[in-house]
């Protein structure tokens, strides 16, 4: 999840005026393959869908085929407005919270046991 908070530099005070937050997805590289594939081939399927029909309409109207380019659509993320402008916010750093466990592999155990099984 992004938040965005906004203060007034009038009032000197450390609440914000406005809170909004947005909540994103994060894909691995095998993951952000198959999910642009998988958009791509539903894009596809939606423009053959919306020629065919189209172009049936535009057949019997007018007796010639001509299809309209499809409307692309633009990437716009829409934040939600929080009420909750008095907690305060975090700050994610992944070094800090998670070490560097996830990048090199490293796994520690509590006990000789988790390590066996």
């Amino acid at each position: 999840m992004i938040q965005i908070d906004t203060y007034s530099y009038n009032n000197r005070s450390n609440k914000p005026i406005h809170r909004a937050y947005c909540q994103i997805k994060v894909f691995c590289d095998k993951g952000a393959e198959r999910k642009i594939r998988d958009e791509e081939r539903k894009q596809n399927r939606k423009k053959g869908k919306g020629q065919a029909s189209q172009a049936s309409c535009n057949n019997a109207a007018e007796g010639k085929l001509s299809a309209l380019p499809l409307q692309k659509k633009s990437d716009i993320t829409f934040f939600k407005t929080m009420a909750d402008l008095d907690s305060q916010p975090v700050l994610f750093i992944p070094d800090i919270h998670f070490g560097n466990l996830q990048r090199t592999g490293q796994v520690y155990y509590n006990t000789d046991d988790e390590r066996e099984g």
